[in-house]
């Protein structure tokens, strides 16, 4: 099987009742963080009771809320231009790159990295949005997807696709201010970037087989159209996202450097 797993549950250490714990699974991902990347935990509470301002997808997906946080965005990024024209491509596009650049590489490292696997669907994460309107922090119902135990790892991150960035992704789309292929192109180059942060951690042939499955597969598991499909391509000797993210065109926003506009 592909699937890294972590020494403690190696060769059916533990007993099934415990690989069924919610509980149990909340501690092993909190462990896992803590190791590779300690930082995730500032950001990402595990099976604590969400605050009541949070909202779940179905919540902040909603023509009110959105319209408010994009609002407030709006405010922030151009507080100091209150003369410039406020452009809904771009300002999307970057609140979009805070929602899945939060949230998009733990559920990676969970699910590449721990036997059990994590539910991602998305009425288990609430999210509470800074003062700007952009999302800061998530709270995490743990649950663990015991139909995914036995997947590898391109499996487990076809459900991760399936069940959370394609319903979130439609989710901001579905308000015009952007088209989806620009956001799925801002989370190839996400994805791309973090399976090259794992190299450390995970072999050779299950990054290169998820590479394959999310970058130059057409297809989902399911036959339907893969949106991550040529996000990154080979260029200049390397891999390299396929279009500019359009953050240049905020004001007092920096450009990405490795932008793919030449000048701007």
């Amino acid at each position: 099987m592909a699937i890294a797993t972590r020494q403690a549950y190696q060769n059916g250490s533990l007993p099934v009742i415990f690989m069924q714990r919610d509980s149990s699974l909340s501690s092993a991902l909190h462990n896992l963080f803590r190791e590779h990347r300690a930082w995730f935990l500032d950001f990402l509470t595990l099976d604590e009771a969400a605050p009541a301002d949070t909202l779940i997808q179905a919540e902040w997906a909603q023509s009110a809320h959105f319209t408010r946080l994009m609002a407030n965005y709006g405010d922030d990024i151009y507080r100091n231009h209150a003369d410039m024209a406020r452009e809904d491509k771009p300002l999307q596009s970057l609140w979009a790159q805070w929602y899945f650049g939060l949230i998009v590489p733990p559920m990676m490292l969970a699910l590449i990295m721990e036997t059990r696997a994590l539910d991602c669907s998305l009425q288990h994460f609430h999210v509470q949005f800074h003062e700007s309107g952009r999302p800061a922090k998530f709270w995490l119902d743990v649950r663990e997807d015991e139909e995914a135990h036995y997947l590898n790892a391109p499996q487990r991150i076809d459900r991760l696709i399936q069940r959370h960035l394609i319903p979130a992704v439609e989710g901001i789309a579905q308000h015009g201010g952007i088209n989806a292929k620009l956001i799925w192109n801002n989370n190839g180059y996400l994805m791309h970037w973090f399976l090259g942060e794992m190299k450390s951690w995970v072999d050779e042939a299950t990054l290169l087989a998820l590479e394959h499955a999310l970058f130059f597969s057409r297809h989902l598991l399911d036959g339907s159209d893969n949106p991550l499909y040529r996000t990154v391509i080979p260029r200049d000797g390397g891999m390299q996202r396929r279009s500019c993210c359009q953050r240049y065109r905020l004001p007092d926003v920096d450009r990405c450097g490795d932008c793919t506009l030449k000048s701007v």
